[in-house]
């Protein structure tokens, strides 16, 4: 009797053990695949990540080179310092440091689910444990997750979920010590919870959701109840504190700066109310990925997602808002009946409050239901548990179960077959997505690249299409007219005339974003490195025109300056107009030491010391840059010496 005991006890860390090692030979056709998209920016492209040694000044500095969120995500960016560090540019590397962390979340979220159950039922016929370790596996498995796994950026997410579950974990066990009246309780409630709820938040800013989660495990699943009065009204004056408090705030905030959100819609193609309205959509596509994840509807870009711009344009709009509407209704009259229902209604919407409602992002991403998924899986799997308690249907539940998994996992296998190699990935991406022109232009690039190592003509007309079609899908695009430039160069042949006053106009007309400075950037790379046949001229004249677009912020206004002025000491030695453009630069955002060190080396080959040395005694009294959270001491002494030796000259 004892082994049988034994054996019920190892049981759901056998489940969850099984569900780990079919997770990982589940993704394993996908770790041979590349960087992708974001990637690029974030990760190859970021010079500060690329650390020959592990040290905590260059780590710090890696940390603080992020280009997403306001807080930089530096926990994030130095995880992917160190795999560099360690693996150097190697994909894969960086590809199964996320599929550890996706195992560890799996962990997590099996102790997460289980405390959650074991407060929520004591229904005979229902084993928490097994319950919340099966739900635990279909989550690992999902389709739905794959992007915050094989997109290496994505890290973030999951980085982020880590610490949210991580913290949620913290306060059920304090909230059971204080229903046991054990001691411990508080410390895991006050102290361990909050400080996971930080180091969330600078893995990625949606971590800050995790307070309002905890807020519906609270009133859910514990409901405030303590054997001591005093523990409950704590805990009540802590939800206050902590969750109604800060949203009242937050919404008076908007109600007296309402320019605070109005500035930052400039650039989307899409109004606050527009945004509103499409993600109400949105919200139920997601649902819909959850429950039928069909391989043909998920997909890495989903800018093709069509924006309502009225309540019946498209007619799906309506019923979309007023199906949000009504399941928060729905919630609130299930709370005592379902109290499980509204957990996983309130967990999805809670989950989606920052990234699916005012903030202007992008549209659509499915990693931002790494989180929210959970709540609906949880629910589902109790849900199907209560219909399937009596004795003698446990075994179909068992089938259940089975299925669900094993079509998870085959599911997830043939998608990250599709990540195997980048040509795959975008052939199924642009098959799948031909109204994206993001998915059709990430075609028309592997094919330019292809062309480029190859010179097969098959390669060259493939780029040509894809890239053309992708100009035509976003009128404000500029990447695709960029790169037919670049082809026709590659190829000895003169551009098309309407590509260039195409991409002129865009550039100084259209909705400009980061992504376009990064473009330009490259392209004077690539031109000083003699990678490119573009003319000289050509290229400045696309820097004026991004110049005089009324759209560009001060930031990548500073950014493009800078890369004319360096473009100009190149290509023409044109000294003093390059001075004049790096002042200007440097005025706008005085606080960037990388403006600054460039500004310096130019007016040290201009012979202007006096000013180098002014410019150094400012610098070294500086302890803290916009892009660096340490003195860049090293990158200093490097100019010292520099105008100590042409000084002496």
């Amino acid at each position: 009797m004892s082994q049988t005991r034994s054996l019920l006890r190892l049981r759901p860390a056998s489940v969850v053990l099984a569900g780990l090692l079919l997770t990982v030979l589940v993704y394993l056709p996908g770790m041979s695949g590349g960087f992708v998209f974001d990637d690029y920016a974030n990760i190859v492209l970021n010079e500060d990540l690329r650390l020959d040694e592990i040290t905590v000044r260059g780590l710090l500095d890696a940390g603080w080179s992020g280009l997403s969120g306001p807080l930089k995500r530096p926990i994030s960016m130095m995880t992917f310092a160190l795999n560099y560090a360690t693996s150097g540019e190697f994909p894969g590397a960086f590809k199964y440091t996320n599929l550890a962390l996706h195992l560890l979340n799996g962990i997590l979220l099996y102790f997460l689910g289980r405390l959650i159950l074991q407060r929520h039922t004591t229904r005979p016929g229902i084993n928490p444990a097994i319950l919340a370790a099966v739900a635990a596996v279909v989550w690992l498995l999902h389709p739905i997750q794959l992007t915050s796994v094989l997109y290496v950026v994505q890290r973030m997410t999951s980085l982020a979920a880590f610490f949210s579950l991580a913290a949620m974990t913290f306060y059920c066990l304090g909230r059971r010590r204080l229903d046991d009246s054990a001691p411990g309780g508080w410390p895991l409630i006050l102290v361990a919870a909050p400080a996971a709820v930080i180091l969330g938040v600078f893995s990625k800013e949606n971590a800050a959701l995790t307070i309002p989660m905890i807020g519906v495990i609270e009133v859910c699943i514990f409901r405030f109840h303590t054997p001591e009065a005093r523990n409950r009204k704590v805990l009540q004056a802590l939800f206050a504190i902590a969750v109604i408090v800060p949203a009242i705030a937050a919404a008076a905030y908007m109600m007296l700066n309402p320019e605070f959100l109005a500035d930052r819609y400039v650039g989307r193609p899409f109004t606050l109310i527009e945004r509103l309205m499409t993600e109400a959509r949105v919200l139920w596509f997601y649902l819909f990925l959850i429950l039928v994840p069909a391989l043909s509807r998920l997909g890495l870009h989903h800018d093709d997602f069509e924006i309502s711009t009225s309540l019946f344009e498209p007619i799906s709009t309506t019923p979309a808002l007023a199906g949000v509407v009504g399941a928060a209704v729905v919630a609130v009259l299930l709370y005592r009946k379902a109290p499980m229902a509204t957990f996983a209604i309130a967990w999805f919407l809670v989950g989606h409050a920052m990234e699916s409602t005012l903030i202007p992002l992008e549209l659509v991403h499915e990693h931002r239901n790494y989180v929210p998924s959970i709540g609906v899986i949880l629910a589902i799997s109790y849900g199907f548990a209560m219909v399937l308690s009596d004795e003698e249907n446990r075994r179909y539940r068992s089938i259940l179960a089975a299925v669900v998994v094993v079509m998870c996992a085959l599911l997830t296998t043939m998608r990250a077959g599709d990540w195997s190699d980048p040509v795959t990935l975008a052939t199924i991406e642009a098959r799948q997505h031909p109204n994206s022109f993001r998915a059709v232009y990430e075609l028309g690039r592997i094919e330019f690249g292809l062309f480029k190592m190859t010179r097969e003509q098959a390669h060259f007309d493939n780029a040509l299409a894809a890239l053309e079609r992708s100009a035509s899908l976003d009128e404000n695009a500029t990447a695709p007219l960029a790169a037919l430039i670049k082809l026709a160069y590659a190829r000895g042949l003169e551009p098309a005339p309407r590509w260039r006053s195409e991409l002129l106009e865009r550039y100084r007309n259209g909705v400009f974003h980061m992504a376009e400075t990064r473009d330009l950037h490259q392209m004077v790379k690539c031109k000083a490195e003699q990678r490119c046949e573009i003319p000289a001229q050509e290229i400045m004249e696309f820097y004026t025109a991004a110049l005089a677009n009324p759209t560009l912020n001060s930031y990548s206004k500073a950014q493009l300056l800078i890369d004319l002025a360096v473009f100009y000491v190149n290509e023409t030695m044109d000294l003093p107009a390059a001075m004049g453009l790096l002042d200007e630069a440097v005025e706008l955002h005085p606080d960037e030491f990388g403006f600054r060190a460039t500004r310096m080396q130019v007016y040290l080959m201009a012979g202007r010391y006096d000013e180098v040395r002014a410019e150094l005694q400012h610098v070294r009294a500086v302890r803290v840059w916009r892009d660096h959270l340490t003195p860049p001491l090293d990158a200093i002494a490097g100019i010292e010496t520099d105008l100590a030796r042409l000084a002496a000259e």
